[in-house]
Order: C-alpha cells, then structure tokens, then sequence
C-alpha cells in the first residue's frame, strides 16, 4: 500500500436506532427507591428482548413504567432470570447506581440464593465447581460442562428430603448462564420441570393408587430466586431482601409430602 493509494470502506449505518416498545405489563415491586428497584418475577416472563421475544419483557414493562430508563443500559436490568425462572431481580433508576451494582455482582458482593426442587435423594450439602461453556446443536444453544468454559461456582444446602426429591436452598458464587441447572443436572439431580437440563427426572408420582404426572403439576422448572443481600449502591446500608415460594412450587411441596412424609429438616 502506497500513500497515494485509495482504500474504499463500506460502512453500513442504521438510520435511526433501534426504538424499543414500552408496553404496560405489571411487575410485582417489592422495593423501590429514587435509585433502584427490586422486582418479584412471574414465571413465563422472559427479563430482555431476543430472538423470539422480541417484546413483552420486563425490559418493555421498565421502559412503560420508568420511562427515563430507555437512558440506562439495558434498562437498568443488573441481573438477569430465565423465562421459567421465578423471584427477585435489581434494577437501577441512575448510571451511578447502574455503575456501583455492576461493581458489586461482579466483586461477587451481591448474594443471590435460590430454592429448588430436585430429582433424586441428596444426602448433604456440597459445593458444584464446574467450568461451564456454551453449546450450540441444530440452531440450538444450551450450557455445558466443558474444562474450557467460564469458572462457576454454586453452593448448595439441604432443606428437606421426599421419597425421590429434594428441597434445596442454593447459593451462586458466580452468575452463568442457566448455572444452577446445568451443574445439578451433571451431579445427576435435575430440576423438577426443568424442559432442557432434564437428566435423571422423574416423571410419574404414585399416591394412593393414583399416578401424578409431574409435568402437569408444575409446567416449569421448579426453581425459584429467594433471597437477595447487598449493600445499597448510593446510601451503603445493607438491604436483606425475601420472597417466599410462588403457588406452583408450594403445590408441588405438598404433593411430595403427601408422596412422602419429610424426613429430613435441615436448613432454615
């Protein structure tokens, strides 16, 4: 290449960027100041537009309700939930409270714990440390345990024990993407209704002579966001936050203890 040489670049510009819909979906607030809220999560609801949902998000929801967070990346969203995934969410009103939460989860300063209904029997509390790596198969993307994946860590506590299931209380060390599922599915206890990490479940309960089908139970991976700990991004006081189990997951409790009396109470 000479000075005089010409190079021509071919630059494509959008027009106009992209304008995201602001639709009037109700969000279960449980705490809401002038820097942050935290949202209660209905199942069936997925967090941020994407393929195939490319509106009727939490994010469209912000945007109609705290329209001056179109402003804010991702609509001030600090952590995500799957679509079938249950329970709390932060999410910033300000860049500073936006910045300092972004800090804080990536510090590992923020604790997440979930509850979950598991396949099979679990006989103490463990800790899961598996790398975990995106996976693409016939237009599909799921996680996988790969020694070439993210670093991930979840903790996990024993709440109760069924015949075949067990209640567990979860912590994350680290935020991947489906982590709580893809690490209990590789130690062989998949969440109940859980449609793609589904190894080892069980399918069929029979009470008194009558067979549950455990899908029509519960219609979703039973896994539910529970409790958040953290300190706030702008006043620096701690803020413990709970939400108890949905109806679905609660329904699928008492089935199970009329399966099986609970055995074993260990945790909170």
């Amino acid at each position: 290449m000479f000075i005089k040489d010409k190079i021509k670049i071919n630059i494509k510009i959008s027009p106009e960027k992209i304008l995201w819909k602001a639709q009037n979906i109700p969000l279960n607030i449980i705490y809401d100041d002038n820097y942050l809220l935290v949202i209660n999560k209905s199942s069936n609801l997925v967090v941020h537009p994407g393929n195939g949902n490319p509106d009727k998000t939490i994010f469209n929801s912000l945007l109609y309700n705290y329209p001056f967070l179109r402003d804010l990346p991702r609509a001030g969203i600090i952590h995500r939930l799957d679509k079938n995934t249950t329970g709390l969410m932060i999410i910033a009103k300000t860049m500073l409270s936006y910045m300092n939460l972004k800090i804080a989860l990536k510090k590992h300063k923020i604790i997440r714990e979930y509850e979950a209904i598991v396949n099979g029997i679990i006989q103490h509390n463990d800790i899961i440390n598996y790398p975990i790596k995106k996976y693409y198969n016939k237009k599909k993307i799921r996680m996988i345990i790969n020694n070439k994946g993210k670093k991930a860590i979840t903790q996990y506590f024993l709440k109760r024990i069924f015949k075949n299931h067990s209640h567990l209380r979860i912590k994350l060390y680290t935020g991947r993407t489906h982590q709580i599922r893809v690490h209990l599915e590789y130690i062989n206890h998949s969440i109940v209704g859980d449609p793609i990490y589904k190894k080892s479940q069980i399918n069929i309960l029979t009470i008194h002579n009558k067979q549950y089908l455990i899908n029509k139970i519960l219609k979703r991976q039973a896994l539910h966001a529970c409790y958040l700990e953290f300190m706030h991004p702008i006043y620096h006081y701690p803020l413990k936050l709970n939400s108890s189990l949905p109806d679905d997951i609660q329904y699928l409790i008492s089935i199970l203890e009329e399966h099986n009396k609970s055995v074993y109470n260990n945790y909170g």
